[in-house]
């Protein structure tokens, strides 16, 4: 047990009087079993009992508890949709152009099953929260506003805003710098970290420059440097597999790499993406296969209804594997509305949503091992933000995966 917590003194012992003669004291809970007992309460109420004492409050925000507390797993899945209407800038400290968020935390319907899910609903809608480039690990979410980026804890109710890169190489107006982040896990510290590139390329990639920060989320947290010595400017958002993060990348002259960036080490490592890949690149998602990062390209999906998984296995190599799907199901494809991967379940499903918001906006999981496809209905969006217009306006989906975190957020 965590030292700072075995060693404190109870605040009182409870004393109820029965008469003049004499008082009983009642027997003092052990500080173990109090625990014990905390741990199994439901999150709701073990937010509200932190107020009960400081004693409480102090454990139930330790690094300790959070371990210990284990949410029950969700039978069900769970989508999180982020829409944004923001006129772009350039802005880091201050943004006076207009901008409306709303992060959606969509559920099953009560009449659908997660193996025969029909709809999602909206069960609770957070206008104000919500950005760019949604990513989720382990229960924690992040989101990129006006180049910054946010962390929310959707348990907790609880979000910060990390502080902004100083960068040494370019200069703070920089219009054409690029700013990207991803969201890594070690699980051998038990730390967070996030990942920053910052870069400026010219035009058709002929050149790159690039500089790249790593911040350990935690009380007084700060960004610091990391050497990687090939520039490139990252193009997919990436995925974090037993506390290594993967992500897509272009470098100088357009060449495709994976970059493979270790989080306990802060180490990077490229990985040359196969060149017919590369050639197909705007048609393709980035996703997890196995436990294993791939890439799922859906370029020949209409008409002939074929996609191609490339998985990176051991040694850097790449496998593929071709799918056509049922011809009694392609009419769930829209000839003239691009499908993109949005990320996988932990049965192994490929979810694929259209690229732009349409009423009504539906999702379709793909099942790869039995080459099975199923529309399920997204419901409960706003109907004002169907008709935003398209040069300002960007929405986000992605999947919770089945951790979900107490973890008190600091910066």
């Amino acid at each position: 047990m965590d030292l700072s917590f075995q060693g404190k003194k109870r605040c009182s012992k409870a004393m109820i009087r029965r008469g003049k003669r004499d008082d009983w004291v009642a027997p003092e809970i052990p500080w173990e079993i109090e625990i014990e007992i905390l741990i199994r309460l439901p999150v709701k109420s073990l937010m509200r009992f932190k107020c009960v004492s400081k004693l409480w409050f102090d454990l139930i925000l330790s690094q300790y508890f959070t371990n210990r507390y284990h949410l029950p797993v969700a039978c069900t899945p769970r989508l999180h949709m982020s829409l944004v209407y923001h006129v772009p800038c350039d802005a880091l400290e201050v943004c006076h152009n207009p901008y409306e968020s709303v992060l959606l935390s969509l559920s099953l319907s009560s009449s659908s099953s997660s193996d025969n899910a029909k709809s999602f609903y909206s069960d609770l809608i957070m206008p104000g929260m919500g950005g760019n480039d949604l990513v989720v690990l382990r229960g924690l979410i992040l989101y990129v506003v006006c180049r910054k980026a946010c962390i929310y804890n959707p348990v907790t109710r609880q979000s910060i805003t990390l502080p902004a890169v100083k960068s040494k190489t370019f200069n703070q107006d920089e219009v054409r710098k690029h700013v990207f982040y991803d969201f890594g896990h070690d699980p051998v510290l038990d730390q967070y970290k996030v990942v920053c590139t910052v870069a400026l390329c010219s035009k058709i990639f002929v050149k790159i420059t690039s500089e790249h920060w790593v911040l350990v989320l935690g009380s007084g947290c700060s960004w610091k440097t990391i050497e990687f010595d090939q520039p490139h400017m990252p193009t997919r958002a990436g995925l974090c597999i037993d506390g290594v993060l993967y992500y897509l990348a272009s470098t100088c002259n357009s060449r495709s790499v994976l970059v493979r960036f270790d989080v306990g080490s802060e180490e990077c490592i490229t990985f040359q993406v196969p060149h017919s890949l590369a050639s197909i690149y705007s048609r393709t998602s980035f996703i997890e296969y196995g436990g294993k990062p791939a890439v799922f390209d859906n370029t020949h999906l209409v008409p002939a209804g074929l996609v191609v998984i490339w998985v990176l296995e051991d040694g850097g190599r790449w496998s593929t594997k071709s799918l056509f799907f049922q011809s009694c199901q392609m009419h769930l494809v829209d000839n003239n509305m691009p499908l993109y991967a949005r990320g996988t379940t932990h049965n192994g499903e490929v979810i694929l949503g259209p690229a732009r918001l349409v009423s009504p906006y539906h999702i379709l999981y793909y099942d790869v091992q039995k080459n099975d496809l199923r529309k399920v209905g997204i419901q409960g969006i706003p109907d004002h933000w169907f008709v935003r217009k398209p040069d300002a306006f960007n929405f986000y989906l992605s999947i919770m995966d089945k951790s979900e975190s107490i973890m008190h957020l600091e910066s």
